[in-house]
């Protein structure tokens, strides 16, 4: 009977006018199933007993169809009669709706196959899969035609699966690993899916992942087949080991801000802008704060038919957190030199919008100019105050909507009609979209005639101001000024004490920082009326423009020192609650969360009251600071603040130790000398001594004097020994061992990480036993115990995934990289890690690595390029300068220079054994 459902792309699911029919009896579902699959054609007797119950002898099989079928009708209930009986067999008024609809969807899916549309294709099978609940026919898979049917099932959805992973791929996406490495090993012979994942796991950072996975298919094929894989699977492979620029991830669209209402009088802008940003390099939209210059790139966005990605820069404080931020919205890891070329490699064909730019116009400019030139493809839509007046920049200044357009948003946001009181607002406000949009939210507590009046008799104190003051200052801040004076005095109050946050909070956070009672209360009246916006956590945030004339008023209010002072003590607590040594990865995440406020605390700080609490804050994110490594960020903080007044001496001895740490790991040796002399003058208590005499073996490590690093170390070994520090010990030993190891001391240094290390387990210091171990593996590679540095590399490996350590996960790939004998394949693996290291991870070293594998493999130009910009970007002859020598010299052949590396490393006690062996085969 119409109305019945039968599903099979799982448990037999069976259905009456939407309703669920229960059938109890395996074999009831399976007849239901097989009548089903037979869409409304009668199968015969004979077929049925086969099907049902297997093709050997059987007796009566029609008496027993007959009891099934009988049973079967009274389970149906009301839907009995859609089983009929002909002399052709028994028939079932229904099909399986979900397999029709596979079977539509895959049919689409070879017509975009055929047109080379892998959008379609990919969208196509994605609807197809869908349709699956489980296994086909997962609960009658014993019953004889159910597994064979159950298999072709099977298969059809694996290749649904393929295409869609494979239109991903040709799409510049990643695909899950983690779901394709199952189906592999379950269909081991399956070409195409294995080079599915071996492009996953490449575009994932795994090269040697990609080529095991394309080995491993070799020796299958030819173990159980006796064939060699088929050309394509032979390219892919030799693709992989090239590095073919193809293979690498394109950036999918990001999740795009949702529009709050539909787009209001841009339609010609929007079709115009589609347009340009097609055609032109970099499209710049200028206009007044609040001109919708962020809600017209958004529609432009979602308009493309290309990648987009999208980069807000509000957040930024500071010139140097511009390129971090891009990477990070591209889904790159900051890495060792120029990062322009790998952006631009992976926004190939995108559409870059770069979004709120005003207040980092120069860095911008400076940022997009060399990236355009790079880029294949790529397309920058820029909104900003200003013009970024870089070569072929198109400008487009977004002005006031046209009267109707506002008219049309106002009543959208308010569901107010159109009408006089509503021109008058929207004129009174310069038709800016942020303006209508304020006086819009007013309507919840005022009537338009109300809203009018008052926002005409408002404005008419700003009518007079000049345009050149500021765009912050004229109509804008009229609306702002109305909307200001709308709010009862708590709320005034909590919207200027909020200004201080920057990149947005939590309530939690909010009632730290706001004075005052009812706070919670305050900041929903906010969120009501549009001048606090809120997203998922909660976490609540201002709009830019919103917070720059909320902090005008905290600065009229004679708060701002109060206010900043408790944002700051919020900053220190949130810090101390997140001590990213003792806990996981998901802490290290919850501090970042909130980096842009702590770095806020942190810039407005210096030359105030607040400048010593500062320095403290600074000195209790030295643990965070170094799991991301980011060294030049802590330069500029303690640059600002390391001479802050109303210290101790002992703050400031760890201040200074830790600037210097962050200059010697930047290569600036000569600076982390000096600020290591002051502090030594300060130093009285064995604490700080032992402090100084650490970062100061540390310096000299990096200056290239392992053994002139082993006196201040040793010293401070002993202080910690007797003092019973067995943290500080150990990272004594871990300091002492690799001096020796840089002195060509194997065996002695092996000693000393070995202690090292026993510490760490002992106090179970994971996080140092991450650093132990990638030590200890380094110093056993060297020696030549290839197999035992690896179990220490591997184990090393599981404490830092568990722990979030992004440069012991350095350190691992660095390892692996030298242990490999295939120049090729080491190639890779560096390259691999420096597309994921933090600067100040031992990049540089790795690229010395990089430069030494290539010359191996006989890419000299490759090597001979890396080179050149080791060499050009040496400020000061140290370890990197050091270690780069010797492959200066066997890339240029040059005699002379090996002979004179050889007396440097004589002078200076260096004896690395690469190093030496290299200059021992060229002189």
């Amino acid at each position: 009977m119409p109305g019945v459902e039968v599903r099979v792309l799982g448990p037999v699911d069976v259905r009456a006018q939407g309703v669920p029919i229960t059938l109890d009896r395996p074999l009831e579902r399976a007849l239901v199933a097989r009548l089903a699959l037979a869409r409304g054609a009668a199968v015969s007797d004979q077929r049925l007993a086969e099907d049902l119950w297997g093709d050997g002898e059987l007796a009566r099989p029609r008496e027993r169809l007959r009891v099934l079928v009988s049973r079967l009708r009274a389970s149906l209930g009301d839907a009995a009669g859609a089983v009929s009986r002909s002399a052709a067999g028994y028939a079932l008024d229904a099909v399986p709706v979900d397999l029709v609809a596979v079977e539509e969807a895959a049919g689409r899916v070879r017509d975009a196959v055929r047109a080379g549309d892998v959008q379609r294709v990919r969208g196509a099978a994605a609807e197809a899969l869908a349709c699956w609940r489980d296994t086909a026919l997962a609960d009658v898979r014993s019953v004889p035609f159910a597994a064979a049917e159950g298999d072709r099932l099977d298969a059809v959805r694996l290749d649904l699966l393929v295409e869609r992973v494979d239109a991903e791929l040709a799409l510049g996406l990643t695909a899950d690993t983690a779901t394709l490495a199952p189906l592999v090993a379950a269909h081991p012979l399956h070409e195409r899916l294995a080079g599915l994942l071996a492009v996953a796991h490449y575009r994932a950072g795994r090269q040697a992942d990609a080529l095991a996975v394309l080995a491993a298919l070799r020796r299958t094929l030819a173990e159980e087949l006796g064939v060699d894989p088929a050309p394509d699977t032979a390219a892919l492979e030799l693709r992989l080991l090239r590095h073919d620029p193809a293979l690498a991830p394109r950036p999918p669209t990001t999740r795009l801000p949702v529009p709050p209402t539909a787009l209001f009088g841009r339609d010609g802008e929007v079709e115009a802008l589609t347009e340009r940003v097609n055609q032109a390099r970099v499209v710049t939209l200028t206009g007044t704060a609040g001109s919708g210059k962020t809600r017209l790139a958004l529609e432009v966005a979602r308009r493309v038919s290309r990648p987009v990605v999208w980069l807000d820069l509000t957040p930024l404080r500071a010139v140097d957190e511009l390129t971090p931020a891009l990477l990070d919205a591209v889904g790159l890891e900051a890495g060792q030199g120029d990062p322009v070329p790998r952006i631009a490699t992976a926004l190939r064909g995108a559409l870059l919008v770069v979004d709120n730019a005003e207040h980092v116009v120069d860095p911008a400019a400076a940022l997009l100019g060399p990236l355009l030139r790079h880029g294949d493809g790529l397309s920058v839509l820029v909104t900003s105050q200003r013009p970024l007046l870089i070569t072929g920049e198109e400008v487009h200044r977004v002005g006031p909507l046209p009267a109707p357009a506002a008219v049309g948003l106002f009543c959208a946001r308010s569901d107010a009609d159109p009408g006089p009181a509503v021109e008058a607002i929207c004129a009174a406000v310069d038709r800016l979209p942020l303006g209508v949009a304020l006086a819009a939210g007013l309507t919840r507590v005022l009537s338009v005639e109300q809203v009018a009046a008052r926002l005409d008799d408002r404005l008419r104190l700003l009518v007079g101001g000049s345009r050149d003051a500021g765009v912050r200052h004229t109509s804008l801040r009229a609306a702002l000024d109305w909307s200001h004076d709308l709010l009862d005095d708590s709320s005034r109050s909590v919207l200027r004490q909020l200004a201080v946050f920057v990149g947005g909070w939590t309530l939690e956070a909010a009632e730290r920082v706001v004075s005052g009672e009812g706070v919670a209360a305050a900041v929903a009246d906010l969120v009501d009326r549009s001048l606090v916006t809120v997203s998922a956590g909660p976490r609540f945030g201002m709009l830019e423009t919103v917070r720059q004339y909320a902090l005008d008023r905290l600065a009229a209010s004679g708060e701002e020192e109060d206010v900043r002072a408790r944002h700051l003590a919020w900053c220190a607590a949130h810090a101390a609650a997140h001590d990213v040594r003792e806990e996981t990865a998901q802490t290290v995440a919850s501090l970042f969360a909130e980096w842009p406020n702590l770095l806020s605390a942190l810039e407005h700080a210096p030359g105030t009251p607040r400048a010593a609490d500062g320095l403290r804050l600074a000195l209790s994110l030295d643990d965070a600071w170094m799991v991301r490594g980011q060294s030049a960020q802590v330069r500029r903080i303690y640059e600002a603040l390391v001479d802050a007044p109303g210290v101790t001496d002992s703050e400031r001895v760890r201040a200074l130790s830790n600037y210097a740490f962050a200059c010697a790991q930047s290569g600036r040796t000569l600076m982390a000398s000096h600020l290591l002399d002051r502090a030594e003058k300060l130093a009285v208590e064995d604490d700080e001594r032992m402090r100084v005499l650490y970062h100061r073996g540390v310096t000299e490590i990096e200056r290239g004097r392992p053994a002139e690093a082993l006196v201040p170390l040793r010293s401070g070994l002993a202080i910690a020994d007797r003092l019973g520090r067995p943290v500080s010990s150990s990272a004594f030993l871990c300091s002492i061992g690799m001096a020796l190891m840089w002195s060509g001391e194997l065996t002695e240094a092996l000693a000393a990480h070995t202690r090292a290390n026993d510490i760490d387990r002992s106090l179970d210091d994971e996080h140092g036993l991450v650093r132990g171990l990638v030590n200890e593996a380094t110093v056993l590679l060297a020696s030549g115990r290839v197999a035992v540095a690896l179990d220490r590399v591997a184990e090393a490996e599981r404490l830092a995934v568990r722990l979030g350590d992004t440069v012991g996960l350095t350190h691992v790939g660095m390892i692996r990289g030298r242990a490999a004998t295939d120049p090729h394949q080491a190639a890779g693996l560096f390259r691999a890690v420096l597309a994921q290291a933090e600067p100040g991870t031992d990049a540089d070293l790795i690229r010395v690595d990089l430069a030494t594998a290539l010359l191996r493999s006989g890419d000299r130009a490759g090597a001979q390029s890396i080179v050149d910009d080791l060499v050009a970007g040496q400020t000061e002859e140290g370890l990197v300068w050091l270690v780069t020598r010797p492959v200066l010299a066997a890339l240029t052949k040059d005699p002379e220079l090996a002979a004179a590396t050889v007396v440097e490393y004589t002078s200076r006690s260096f004896g690395w054994p690469p190093s030496v062996s290299l200059l021992r085969r060229l002189t």
